[in-house]
């Protein structure tokens, strides 16, 4: 958790890393194996924010994440601006090291960028 965190915070901004980037919508879907998936999640990123994708697994006892940077390189790339696909949490889950199992959650995103209009 530490290490996302300093991880972010030495991200480039977007306007530095891509200058022409009007705004990144990324959507986040989670379907789980058992009943009680986390609900979806929805972020905008403008030029201020960092450009840092990586997003921790919703389950509070889980220690895996998502890493999206592959995602919104191929949608800053694609001449639709899009990218959408499925991940899997590679973490585990469980409070007790002797009771902890693979989480498995299954993440749908969708990532859309969008350009400043030329001048």
């Amino acid at each position: 958790m530490d290490q996302l965190r300093r991880d972010r915070a030495s991200a480039q901004v977007l306007r530095i890393a891509f200058p022409a980037l009007e705004h990144l919508r990324i959507e986040l879907k989670f379907e789980a194996q058992a009943s009680g998936a986390p609900a979806p999640q929805s972020h905008v990123l403008y030029p201020p924010a960092r450009a840092f994708f990586e997003y921790q697994c919703p389950y509070s006892d889980c220690d895996g994440q998502f890493d999206l940077s592959a995602a919104v390189k191929t949608a800053l790339m694609e001449s639709t601006h899009r990218a959408h696909g499925t991940l899997e949490c590679g973490g585990s889950r469980g409070r007790e090291p002797s009771s902890r199992r693979p989480c498995l959650l299954q993440l749908s995103y969708e990532v859309t960028a969008t350009y400043s209009p030329e001048d």
